[in-house]
């Protein structure tokens, strides 16, 4: 009976952490928090049921987990000297699945977590999400004979899903995991479901193209040159490099077409003022930073110096960040937590198995990339952030390696 009740908690456990997975590109997290729920509670009786503690052995990965929960633990450090309670309690909300994550990941997940459930859960939402826009949203017919189809796309998008950031990011995932599906078992796939992937790789890249956002259309660009890159030089070494050499010329080439990228829109960009507004605030204390609450506070008042008359009235909410994971870290914490925010991108990638040393790299290229342009793991990409991490880290790699001879990958 006891042992019934345990599988019957892990199964909860996974279930809502693939629920998680799918569901996390939504705005409207109220329909998911039953899943955030299910998750952490399924996994603390998990602690008890499983006796995880039994089973703790440290190692690189349990250091990575605890200077996770380090990096939530420096937010409350601001506690005995804020003066401004309403921020900290509103910041404080956004990165606590940092902390909830650091406890998975130290304590481990349970047997029946895979790899490939994953990764496939992440790509079929985020296609089914996409054709839900474009026929329920936007109208099939209404999208071909629009002249202006890719601004109603994404107005329904942003209606019915989430920002051009989190939408984008979940798309780029998504190529990075039908890459490492394929290139592991390209050979052992069956025919029909190479097919739907080759076609969901299709949409997620078109999907892309019309996206508003500069920054997922160029990352997603590069992640397919690099996976080019990568099988040619498998193969041919020589052809490998000429194709580095154009990766560069093509990118810069494609990515000029994006409407966004013009030199008025870029110069027009408000990330811009927001920056300088943060780099001020920074210069006040360079090493140790201020805290969350206080460099919030300083934001806001730095902030019109430096902001344009157009974005004057548009954002008069007090609560809007520097939109760089880089600088706000900086403010907040100084030199010392952008140390260690690097180190949570960085190490990753050098203690991965492996076989999937490349996709981590990925994975962890993707959040540092996304972290210059908007907020991250102190943001609205905390929980896929640490849900990601479990991934690169922690869960079993069920993805079948292709025979040597008809290899996708190494």
């Amino acid at each position: 009976m006891f042992k019934k009740l345990s599988i019957a908690i892990n199964y909860i456990n996974l279930l809502s952490a693939l629920w998680l997975s799918a569901g996390l590109v939504y705005q409207d997290f109220a329909v998911f928090r039953l899943a955030y729920f299910l998750f952490f509670l399924s996994f603390v009786v998990e602690i008890f049921i499983d006796q995880k503690w039994r089973n703790i052995k440290f190692n690189k990965s349990k250091l990575y987990y605890i200077v996770l929960g380090l990096f939530f633990l420096l937010a409350l450090i601001d506690i005995p000297f804020d003066d401004s309670p309403v921020y900290l309690k509103h910041l404080l909300e956004k990165r606590l699945s940092l902390l909830g994550f650091a406890i998975v990941g130290f304590f481990g997940v349970n047997k029946y977590y895979k790899l490939n459930y994953f990764l496939n859960t992440i790509f079929i939402s985020t296609i089914l999400t996409t054709l839900y826009i474009l026929f329920r949203g936007v109208g099939i017919q209404e999208f071909i004979s629009n002249p202006e189809r890719n601004e109603a796309f994404n107005l329904m998008r942003s209606k019915y899903v989430n920002s051009h950031m989190i939408f984008n990011f979940f798309l780029n995932i998504s190529l990075i995991s039908v890459w490492y599906i394929l290139t592991r078992s390209w050979n052992r796939t069956i025919w029909w479901k190479r097919y739907l992937y080759v076609i969901g790789l299709t949409i997620i890249f078109s999907t892309l193209s019309i996206s508003e956002g500069r920054t997922g259309f160029v990352v997603g660009i590069l992640l397919m040159f690099s996976f080019i890159f990568f099988e040619i030089w498998k193969r041919r070494k020589v052809v490998g490099i000429i194709v580095a050499l154009m990766i560069p010329v093509l990118l810069i080439g494609i990515a000029s077409q994006h409407k966004r990228m013009s030199v008025k829109s870029v110069e027009n960009e408000p990330r811009w003022f927001l920056w300088q507004s943060a780099v001020s605030v920074i210069k006040e204390s360079p090493v140790w930073g201020v805290g969350i609450s206080d460099a919030q506070e300083k934001f806001d008042l730095a902030r019109p110096k430096y902001q344009t008359e157009e974005y004057r009235l548009r954002w008069i909410d007090s609560k809007i960040d520097s939109h760089s994971q880089y600088l706000q870290t900086t403010m907040e914490f100084g030199i010392f937590g952008l140390l260690i925010l690097l180190f949570l991108y960085v190490y990753p990638v050098f203690i991965s198995e492996n076989n999937r040393k490349l996709f981590s790299f990925f994975i962890l290229f993707l959040c540092a990339y996304q972290s210059v342009f908007d907020m991250f793991i102190s943001g609205p990409f905390s929980a896929i952030f640490g849900i990601l991490m479990i991934l690169v880290l922690s869960v079993e790699n069920n993805i079948v390696k292709t025979p040597e001879k008809t290899s996708l990958e190494d």
